[in-house]
């Protein structure tokens, strides 16, 4: 039975990520900064509320974690966040909310998750970027949907694909691969005319479900599926990033 730790258990991608991954038998150490009251939704998952931007409890967590799991299989640097308002009023506030939760968290987590893995190969770190990590989005079509993607975030994902290619090659003499999975877009309540939209410029015609990217990251997960796959970025996005 493999242990992963999980970051944004809580989200729509990070709720889909702990299922697949207990589904398959995996033991899973969920985080986030809430919690929903479900900490124990499975005997196959723990749950602990800690702020990873902060790099003393993210040190205060590992030590305490070690005693009870000595040794982690896999680590998901899952959580992050947005902002929405126009890019001519972003504050200084909104700029560092998320460059803390989307560039530094995963930094700091990746850091003591050294202390735990296995090596050997066995254990991996699989970050999760965006599209709009290696393109821009459309602004037109976010007609109908006010969660308009921002010059913040696309520069925290595209960090995040490049960090994932330094830790590949930095964890390279630990045994430690290290993947990204690149999300398009995926449904939740969006307008219709931006779904609309938004399908027409992809090639599979509609939007991602949070399950199809939770399936990439159990793939990355999984030594024995993906033990050659290390520094990639793995666009899951219905092929929207290939004639862009």
């Amino acid at each position: 039975m493999n242990k992963i730790i999980v970051t944004g258990v809580w989200g729509q991608i990070g709720s889909a990520i702990v299922d697949l991954l207990t589904e398959a038998g995996n033991y899973v150490i969920g985080l986030d900064i809430k919690s929903d009251g479900k900490t124990s939704r499975t005997d196959l998952f723990e749950f602990h509320q800690i702020d990873i931007t902060d790099q003393i409890r993210v040190r205060e967590f590992y030590s305490q974690l070690t005693l009870q799991h000595p040794q982690i299989d896999g680590l998901v640097n899952n959580a992050g966040t947005a902002v929405f308002t126009k890019f001519e009023n972003r504050s200084e506030d909104e700029i560092m909310n998320v460059i803390r939760l989307n560039m530094m968290a995963p930094i700091f987590m990746s850091q003591k998750f050294l202390s735990v893995a296995k090596g050997n190969y066995k254990s991996s770190i699989v970050n999760i970027g965006s599209i709009y990590g290696v393109t821009a989005p459309d602004q037109k079509i976010y007609s109908d949907t006010p969660r308009n993607s921002s010059e913040i975030y696309g520069m925290t994902k595209a960090a995040i694909i490049n960090l994932t290619q330094y830790l590949a090659v930095y964890l390279s003499d630990r045994k430690i691969r290290c993947n990204c999975v690149s999300p398009g877009g995926i449904l939740f309540q969006q307008g219709e005319e931006f779904v609309e939209a938004y399908s027409k410029k992809v090639p599979l015609g509609r939007m991602g479900s949070e399950r199809e990217v939770a399936a990439a990251v159990c793939f990355l997960l999984d030594e024995k599926k993906s033990s050659y796959v290390n520094g990639a970025n793995l666009m899951v996005d219905g092929g929207f990033t290939a004639w862009r």
